[in-house]
Order: structure tokens, then sequence, then C-alpha cells
């Protein structure tokens, strides 16, 4: 894929994940980055649409990404996020609490990524099996379940009682699902690449980290595909890099 191709592509994912709104060849004209005519934006979104990167929900609408745009964008064009100091300071409150309350440390840092990022969490720890921790369903801590219902994909309500279901009742299985596609140390799997088929029109950000005594630690995100992956990798980044220092200092 050229450049141009590349250009229009991540404004076109970008445009998305702000708006939730198909993205046309007007709304990108005159952009930054995109001095191209309206005729050769329509066409490099068509040659885009045959590659199988977007797609036209409607004949009279713009484009959005499929699972395979989103994959290039996270793995070639999606830029760092930079961490503002109020999402540090909110993430460093996990400081405050200790390993020897474990289930306390984990189901708060479940819900401080879903007040913060608003998607779905899951935190765990186990011991470490590969790259995964090993746990039973009660070990699996799920926070921010109502956030789920806040975007536009998941206004269907059999749709979102079908994803949820499948977080809350399958916890654990959640956690061994989940293949490794990396992105700065965290897996981010998309839509059908996860093999759940009720996490088909999903995507799970999964961070994990080392622990003291053998355990390993995982802290994820669960949300619509129209998610902002770079802030996401960077908030779960950062957060498991926290949780690691505590858990290891308290075990040193």
């Amino acid at each position: 894929m050229d450049e141009r191709k590349k250009t229009i592509l991540k404004a076109i994912v970008d445009n998305y994940i702000q708006s939730a709104e198909p993205v046309g060849s007007k709304t990108l004209a005159g952009q930054p980055g995109l001095d191209f005519s309206s005729a050769t934006l329509r066409n490099e979104m068509a040659s885009l649409e045959a590659m199988g990167l977007l797609e036209q929900p409607h004949t009279s609408a713009g484009r959005v990404p499929t699972p395979n745009g989103y994959r290039i964008y996270v793995d070639e064009l999606m830029q760092k996020h930079d961490l503002t100091m109020s999402d540090q300071d909110t993430m460093d409150q996990i400081k405050k609490l200790r390993m020897a309350e474990l289930d306390n440390l984990l189901n708060r840092a479940g819900r401080i990524i879903a007040d913060l990022t608003r998607t779905v969490t899951v935190a765990a720890a186990g011991p470490a099996d590969g790259r995964h921790p090993s746990v039973r369903e009660e070990q699996v801590f799920i926070s921010g379940e109502a956030n789920l219902f806040d975007y536009p994909e998941y206004q269907d309500l059999l749709r979102a009682r079908r994803t949820l279901e499948y977080i809350t009742e399958q916890r654990a299985a959640l956690i061994r699902q989940t293949p490794v596609w990396e992105q700065e140390g965290i897996r981010v799997v998309i839509g059908p690449e996860n093999v759940a088929s009720e996490l088909s029109d999903a995507s799970v950000l999964m961070a994990t980290y080392p622990m003291g005594g053998g355990l390993r630690g995982m802290i994820g995100v669960v949300g619509p595909t129209r998610m902002d992956y770079s802030r996401m990798v960077s908030r779960l980044g950062y957060f498991a890099e926290k949780l690691k220092e505590l858990t290891n200092e308290e075990t040193d």
C-alpha cells in the first residue's frame, strides 16, 4: 500500500474514532496532510474498500474501517499517545494499595481503568502460564460493564447483552482466548481476530506484567472496534508498569 493510501486510511480511522459517523471525502478534504482533490480522495477510498480495509455501511454514506483496516492502523499508522498529567495522577492511585490485599488491588485496578477509559475492564492474577496468568473464574475481576452502553455500537441491547454475558460468564476464557498481537507490549485483538464469536465486533487489549512469588498479573479493556487504540495502549502500558513496580516492591 502506497503512502497516499496510508495517509487517507489513517485519517479515516482517526475521524471515525472521534465521530462514530461514516467518513466521506468532503470530511477529509482540506484536513492537514490531505491536500488531494475530492476526486482523488474518492478514488483512493474506493481502492481501500476494494482492498478490504474500508466498507460502506449505506449506499449514500461515507466509509468506515473494517477489522483489517483497524489492524493496519494499529500495526503501522497510529501515532504514539502521550499521557496527560491527569491520566497519570488517576492511575497513580494504585500506589495507595498493598499486595497483601490482592483481591482488593485487582478490583480497584480494574475500576480505575474502567473509569478512565470508559470501557469494560478485566483484571486478574495467577500462576504464570506462558504469557498469561492461569486463573479461575473467581480470580478475574470485571468492572465498568455499564460503560458499554455509552457507545452507539451497543445501543442494540441484544448485541450488548451477548457481549457482556460472554465477558462476565466466561471471564477466564476471555483471558485464555486472546492470541498474541502486540503493540508496544500490549496485546491488541480486533473484531474477528478474537476466538470467541461473541467478541467478533469488539476489540480486546491486554497488558500482562510479572508479579512476585511466581505470579503474573493482567489488566485489559474490552470495547467496540472503534476505540482510541493509541490512547488505550499508552494508558494500559503505563498502568501495567505501575502495577509491576508495586507488586514486585511488596515481595522483594
